[in-house]
């Protein structure tokens, strides 16, 4: 018996339910890869069919979500008709490399922009919504690199729908309402502290050419 493999793929099907899913339903190819014994396989099958696997697999979510929330929660709110389709999809192909689950964001970032780029999810201020929070974590990034606490960045970024109409509600993460206004509203995105400010730029300042 080999127990790393046996202990790896409980670990796997711990962080991606849907695979776990399938497993109870009798597909056993999910169960290849790991080069298990007879006896690791029934084992593993009595596993996931035990009260508690679904509660593990709940916290796994919950914990690998916990980045992702933090920095996409706008997106997250504007894709909740499709958000958990997405991140099954995501963790089933995607394994953290690490307990504190680093990377999940980049992994979620990828699966929205190709989703985005190939028109397979289409939903209101999704792609402006997106972007805007990509340059958020850019700026935050950024931010930490600087041996100075006491300075600003910013950038340029561009609306498709009014930003002082478009983001408040979902600062509460609450989906915006319909039918807002279309155009170029360029903006400055700007990082304070901690804290972001969207400024609407006009005349000058909201020309590409400047």
């Amino acid at each position: 018996m080999s127990l790393q493999a046996f202990q790896r793929a409980l670990v796997d099907l711990t962080l991606a339910p849907r695979q776990t899913r399938r497993l109870i339903c009798g597909d056993l190819t999910i169960l290849e890869p790991y080069d298990l014994d007879e006896r690791e396989l029934r084992r593993l099958l009595d596993v996931v069919q035990q009260p508690g696997m679904s509660l593990n697999c709940t916290i796994a979510r919950g914990n690998r979500f916990d980045a992702i929330g933090e920095i996409f929660p706008m997106t997250c709110v504007l894709l909740e008709p499709v958000l958990r389709d997405l991140l099954d999809e995501l963790w089933e192909s995607h394994r953290p490399t690490n307990y504190q689950f680093a990377g999940e964001e980049e992994a979620f970032a990828g699966i929205v922009r190709r989703k985005l780029e190939s028109g397979e999810v289409s939903i209101p201020y999704l792609d402006e919504i997106f972007a805007y929070e990509c340059l958020c974590w850019e700026l935050a990034q950024h931010m930490r690199n600087q041996a100075e606490t006491d300075i600003e960045v910013s950038a340029i970024i561009e609306f498709q729908h009014p930003p002082d109409l478009l983001l408040p509600p979902l600062s509460e993460l609450t989906a915006p309402p319909p039918g807002l206004p279309e155009g170029v509203y360029r903006s400055r995105l700007t990082l304070r502290g901690t804290r972001f400010h969207v400024e609407t730029l006009s005349g000058e300042e909201a020309d590409p050419a400047i």
